[in-house]
């Protein structure tokens, strides 16, 4: 009887001993595997990256890359003796409007860009019912923005090209009233691993500048370098940012006294957009510029409102 018991025992303890073995090959097989899995995955994602930057070069090369991006704002209210309000018996509207667009074709030996910007606002405020005066839901525009440029280049290698550029600032409504208009020829900065920058650099650009109608100043023009550096950037969770920057540094400078305008001036605008559904979202444009001819310092606007992008 105990002979059976100890012989019971002992195959008990090497069933024991071989599940231990045989689970211990198991983990050490599936670390194997694991570890296998995990270089072949390293593999496939680099495959992966390089494929989506080829795919990205021959949709650059295959032709024309257009984009758009808008920014509406609108707003209506009404009071009719609301009492606590300043103006018991009012009414106003507001209208936002910006878009930017850009289409561009890119191949082996040159390229042409496009850029649009345009941004208008319009608001009314009527807080006087007896009044049969009023403004127009159109008539008091509190933003009149409109940027054109178109840049031409012929490639000396993948990051560097001789080009030339035809640079509009001005507005919508009161076109070259006043506004400037730049002609000019020089060098492009693309660099092949960062393709959403261009830096211009024209040393040889002629600038006219166009003063409002009620400025004592005369239109003008004269030589000087325009520089110009524009950027786009998409980031994770729906964000889109462009930025567009120039100026114009003139070689010569007005006589004191005399009525020819000052010609340097530089145009900062840029637009962020958060896309939540589909291409609509929440865009926001600003923009900064300083223009002598148009006015001593600083200029700025800026508009929030839905957008649709595409």
């Amino acid at each position: 009887m105990l002979q059976k018991i100890t012989l019971l025992l002992l195959l008990c303890c090497a069933t024991i001993l071989s599940q231990a073995q045989t689970l211990e090959e198991l983990k050490a097989a599936k670390a194997t595997l694991a570890s296998g899995q995990a270089a072949e995955q390293a593999k496939v994602d680099s495959f992966a990256a390089e494929i989506a930057k080829l795919d990205g070069q021959i949709t650059i090369l295959s032709g024309w890359q257009s984009g758009f991006n808008g920014v509406l704002g609108l707003n209506f209210g009404n009071s009719n003796n609301w009492a606590s309000n300043a103006n018991p018996n009012s009414s106003f509207s507001n209208l936002s409007i910006g878009l930017n667009a850009f289409a561009n074709i890119v191949k082996e030996k040159s390229f042409w860009r496009n850029t649009f910007i345009s941004n208008t606002n319009w608001q009314s405020l009527d807080v006087d019912p007896d009044d049969d005066e009023k403004d127009g839901f159109l008539d008091n525009r509190t933003t009149d923005v409109l940027t054109l440029g178109s840049l031409y280049g012929l490639r000396l290698n993948q990051d560097f090209a001789i080009s030339a550029l035809g640079d509009f600032n001005s507005s919508v409504f009161n076109f070259l009233q006043p506004g400037s208009l730049d002609f000019g020829v020089g060098g492009t900065y693309t660099p092949h691993q960062l393709p959403n920058f261009v830096a211009v650099i024209h040393p040889l650009t002629y600038h006219i500048a166009f003063p409002a109608d009620d400025s004592p100043l005369e239109t003008t023009g004269g030589l000087g370098s325009k520089i110009k550096l524009t950027y786009n950037k998409k980031f994770k969770g729906g964000i889109n940012w462009s930025s567009n920057f120039g100026t114009f540094i003139p070689y010569t400078q007005p006589e004191e006294g005399s009525d020819q305008a000052q010609l340097f001036e530089y145009t900062w605008i840029n637009s962020i957009s958060f896309n939540v559904w589909k291409g609509i979202g929440v865009g926001i444009n600003f923009g900064i510029r300083q223009a002598d001819f148009e006015y001593d310092g600083t200029q700025s606007f800026s508009t929030i409102g839905l957008s649709y992008g595409f």
